[in-house]
């Protein structure tokens, strides 16, 4: 199932309104889908950072107190799911990491029955689109839903890479035409338990109408960015989300809960799973993992559910 880009969608990311839904015909996917269901969140660094898993959660805290939502972000810097690395990444330090090192662990520890994966911007290792790396992604994709459905998850959903935010002279390259292929290729995906969200279109959309870059570094966006992925995904749910300032969500104490929850875990479970980079980080014991975030989770349920 693929949730495109369209007039209510661009309409949201130039102006802040909150969009109606916008699906394919016969897609199921919605806010149903996460409700009661342990949703792992997958991708490199802008995943680790965790921005947008945080706004997401809170929005579906804040909007569905009736529900019960359990969200890990399980993102790891530099990750692709290609299998390439540039020569020279990290100044020679190491090797890019690719998400097969781990994913069989991650499943199988976490058991995890959807999962949200945002991939991409690593994957194309910034060079001009050639056909080899394009089709290691592709390999990558293709690989990450198989084992995924293999594992028991009953939903993955693909998120189109984000933009990578430069700005070039007519006819001179710019990376950010590689994603746009990246993302076009994940749009034409279609199969059952699959549901594709256009992030890349709606974050170019929403750039084009703007001055102002969402990455200083043409890669890591800031807050604003890391909104609009979040209002982004939740669209392709059906959730309506409010137009408010991030100093609004940022002062809202259940945001600072559910952002709290959302690190706590993430640190002790990439532990807990074990992950290469520039070291190995072999697995350790979760230890009092859990019982702390049942501690997070209530106070964010106090919250959310005040009697």
């Amino acid at each position: 199932m693929k949730f495109a880009i369209t007039i209510p969608i661009l309409v949201a990311a130039l102006t802040g309104v909150p969009p109606t839904r916008a699906e394919s015909p016969g897609a199921v996917a919605n806010v149903d889908t996460l409700a009661g269901k342990k949703t792992v969140f997958l991708g490199d660094s802008i995943t680790q950072a965790g921005g947008y898993v945080s706004f997401a959660a809170y929005y579906l805290e804040k909007l569905y107190p009736e529900m019960a939502f359990d969200i890990y972000g399980l993102g790891l810097a530099s990750e692709t799911l290609s299998g390439l690395s540039e020569d020279g990444h990290a100044g020679g330090r190491f090797p890019r990491p690719c998400l097969f090192e781990r994913l069989g662990r991650l499943l199988e520890k976490g058991k995890p029955d959807v999962v949200f994966a945002c991939y991409g911007i690593n994957d194309g290792i910034y060079q001009p689109l050639d056909e080899g790396r394009f089709t290691a992604f592709k390999d990558g994709v293709t690989r990450l839903i198989a084992h995924c459905k293999a594992a028991g998850v009953t939903d993955v959903f693909l998120v189109t890479p984000p933009i990578y935010d430069a700005t070039t002279t007519a006819g001179a390259f710019n990376y950010d035409s590689v994603m746009t292929a990246y993302a076009a290729w994940e749009m034409t995906l279609d199969e059952p338990g699959v549901h594709v969200i256009d992030l890349h279109t709606a974050m170019r959309a929403a750039r084009d109408a703007r001055t102002e870059v969402f990455s200083r570094d043409k890669v890591h966006p800031g807050d604003e960015g890391h909104l609009l992925m979040a209002r982004t995904i939740l669209e392709g749910l059906g959730v309506p989300v409010p137009d408010e300032s991030l100093a609004t969500i940022k002062a809202d104490p259940l945001f600072k809960a559910v952002d709290e929850l959302r690190r706590h875990r993430s640190s002790r479970w990439m532990q807990h799973i074990g992950y290469t980079r520039e070291k190995t980080v072999e697995p350790q014991a979760l230890g009092d993992t859990e019982t702390e975030a049942a501690k997070m989770r209530e106070k964010i349920d106090a919250f959310r559910r005040p009697k």
